[in-house]
């Protein structure tokens, strides 16, 4: 014990202000190889189906959402698809779009705490390129002089360039400061359990006899006669395909049964638990990787509409944040970015469209618009028009009496028709008229 102890403090003392460093992306010592026997790094982990599951979930979704560049102005806020930086927003680089961008740095950032690309400027100062630099390559660190952040990227060449803050794009995970952590080394004993119960599986079904078996000879045997019957029974019984096999022993030899069953070693509930367990490192709801256990029909949409709140939001803020600091500059006023959640969030047909129907009933939208939203074509001028309900009023106006009614138009009076005039009689009236006339003369 005390040679362990005095290599724990020569260790401790090899590493004396790495926990106090904000620079670093973990305060931890992970030497690689867990307590379940499994080496966990950034890249090893991916071979694990629910870590490939949550860092393919927030990387894509991130990925496909629409990225403009808006500004504020005194009629509301205007999309600016000229401008220098949505142009760059839509192909960072010549070797990737929008999409493939923004997918691996959120890649990044969610393994190894950090995504940076460096950003390319043009004579005028204004961003025309961003170039990403994996994680590997680079490391944070203070500027001794100006203890301001910058980053310090390793060449091809072996040669080390320090990276100015202002210059490159960074996207920070969780973490403590101005540097994400490393999720993966604080993650790898969950990870490296996850792997070891896979790895076991896979072994328990290649391994041949199910269950496998200690086989007690009378005597003694020789070593070519054991190297024999071990040949004889892995040749019958090894693989998933011959484990249900019978084995027939002769020699009065007798077989033991020394393994577990994998139900009365929980493994399945073992396999499920971890899915969850890992889910929680990374942020990401279980049904998002295809982890359905408690997913219903009824409660799956409002699941899907709670994690772009608590799991795409977060990674879109820091994407938005950053790029309003570092791509505009202080002379652009009133400019920024902005991801659109709207399409992660517009739910079923029906409910949309009742959404969209109080909308136009209030005059906050115009078919047009309604039409635009649905990715449909306008119907024309007529579209523009807004319309509400009559029944509506102003604040202004409540309480306040009603006008008088206004009184009806009376009809103009009918001017005496002459007895002269008797073209809208009957040829009876006439003839009395006309006898009328005859008595009084």
């Amino acid at each position: 014990m005390q040679l362990f102890d005095r290599i724990k403090a020569a260790m401790v003392g090899f590493f004396p202000s790495r926990r106090g460093e904000d620079t670093a992306s973990s305060r931890i010592y992970h030497y690689g190889k867990t307590t379940g026997g499994v080496s966990v790094d950034a890249d090893t982990a991916l071979k694990n189906s629910t870590v490939w599951a949550c860092i393919r979930y927030l990387s894509s979704t991130v990925g496909q959402l629409p990225w403009r560049v808006h500004q504020s102005t005194d009629k509301g806020n205007v999309r600016l698809p000229a401008h220098p930086v949505d142009k760059l927003l839509q192909r960072p680089n010549p070797e990737m779009g929008s999409f493939t961008f923004r997918e691996t740095l959120i890649g990044w950032a969610a393994r190894y705490g950090n995504g940076v690309a460096e950003i390319q400027w043009d004579a005028r100062g204004v961003p025309v390129a961003m170039w990403p630099i994996h994680p590997t390559r680079g490391e944070f660190k203070r500027d001794v002089d100006t203890k301001s952040l910058v980053y310090e990227v390793t060449g091809d060449d072996g040669q080390k360039r320090p990276l100015k803050y202002e210059d490159i794009y960074h996207v920070r995970g969780f973490g403590e400061g101005a540097v994400g952590l490393n999720v993966i080394e604080y993650a790898a004993e969950s990870i490296g359990w996850a792997q070891a119960t896979e790895l076991f599986g896979a072994a328990f079904f290649g391994n041949g006899m199910n269950p496998s078996m200690l086989v007690e000879v009378p005597g003694k045997l020789s070593p070519d006669g054991k190297r024999a019957l071990d040949q004889e029974l892995a040749s019958k019984h090894a693989g998933p395909a011959k484990s249900s096999r019978i084995a027939i022993l002769d020699a009065g030899m007798k077989a033991q049964k020394v393994s577990v069953e994998p139900d009365a070693a929980q493994f399945i509930e073992t396999r499920q638990h971890q899915v969850e367990e890992i889910c929680r490192w990374f942020g990401v709801p279980p049904h998002k990787v295809m982890h359905l256990l408690r997913a219903t029909f009824t409660n799956i949409e409002h699941q899907s509409i709670e994690v772009v709140v608590d799991s795409v939001t977060p990674w879109v803020l820091r994407m938005e944040q950053e790029g309003d600091f570092k791509l505009f500059g202080r002379r652009a006023t009133n400019c920024y970015n902005k991801m659109d959640l709207k399409g992660l969030l517009r739910g079923d047909f029906k409910s949309r469209q009742e959404g969209l129907q109080i909308q136009r009933r209030n005059g906050v939208i115009n078919a047009n618009d309604w039409c635009r939203l649905e990715d449909m074509p306008e119907i024309g001028p007529d579209g523009d028009k807004y319309i509400v309900e009559g029944n509506m009023t102003t604040l202004k106006a409540i309480g306040e009496p009603k006008p008088e009614p206004s009184q009806p138009v009376s009809p103009p009076p009918q001017s005496d028709t002459t007895d002269d005039d008797d073209s809208d009689h009957t040829p009876v009236q006439r003839a009395r008229r006309q006898a009328a006339r005859a008595q009084l003369h």
